[in-house]
């Protein structure tokens, strides 16, 4: 998956911020993600993981993706990113993959961006 291009344009984080707006964790995510990378997920996902976690991140976006993809994959949680909603697939991806809400938030949003068939082939339900 080329995961390294993934850009969130301005107006997709605008309307991530209204879905996302009693989410204090997913509003801090989207302003690394918007402020302090540009948009690029890429940037984003190790910024996140050492500000939340205070420790460097020890897998690639792709490793890390690919950790949270059976997650990702649970129908409610495709069928929710699918839709472009973020907000129900933050919970599951973060206790699932243990990793902490900003972060879920910013693996959700790729995800999404990727598209679910292409995250979602050859995964088992």
């Amino acid at each position: 998956m080329d995961i390294e291009s993934i850009k969130v344009t301005s107006e997709e984080i605008a309307q991530f911020r209204t879905e996302l707006a009693g989410y204090a964790s997913a509003i801090a995510a989207l302003d690394v993600i918007e402020e302090e990378c540009e948009g690029y997920l890429e940037d984003a996902i190790p910024l996140l993981l050492m500000r939340e976690t205070s420790t460097e991140a020890d897998r690639s976006l792709s490793d890390l993706l690919e950790k949270c993809r059976k997650f990702i994959c649970q129908e409610e949680v495709r069928e929710a990113l699918e839709s472009g909603m973020i907000a129900p697939a933050i919970e599951p991806i973060s206790m699932g993959a243990g990793i902490p809400p900003g972060v879920a938030t910013a693996i959700g949003i790729c995800a999404f961006k990727l598209g679910m068939k292409k995250v979602c082939a050859d995964c088992a339900d």
